[in-house]
């Protein structure tokens, strides 16, 4: 199996999962966090290919390329900026409900003196 065939596969896979919630979030955000990390995914992924950290049999790859670095790298990226805000809204804090009233704290015991 290519790399590019893998890497398909499983961002179809998140995009099934994650776009109804994505759909929901403000986009700007979302498309200016992709940008950053597209970019700094070029930087670093040149430097750690430039630096043989990291070699890809080049049967597995399409040959595509930004600088040295596979494009099939980027998937990683793509699949993190669609599953970090969606996992963030499924796991996060739940907020109450509007008709639920918010919780008070007990009244003070001498309203003169606070704090004992």
């Amino acid at each position: 199996m290519t790399y590019v065939l893998l890497s398909v596969g499983v961002l179809a896979l998140i995009a099934a999962v994650t776009v109804p919630t994505l759909r929901r979030l403000p986009q700007r955000p979302l498309l200016l966090t992709g940008a950053v990390l597209i970019v700094l995914t070029a930087i670093f992924d040149n430097v750690i290919v430039g630096l043989d950290i990291v070699g890809y049999d080049p049967r597995r790859i399409s040959g595509i390329r930004v600088g040295k670095a596979p494009l099939e790298d980027f998937s990683y990226t793509l699949g993190a900026v669609m599953m970090v805000p969606a996992l963030w809204t499924w796991l996060g804090p739940r907020h109450p409900h509007p008709s639920t009233p918010a919780p008070t704290s007990p009244p003070d015991p001498d309203p003169h003196h606070p704090g004992q």
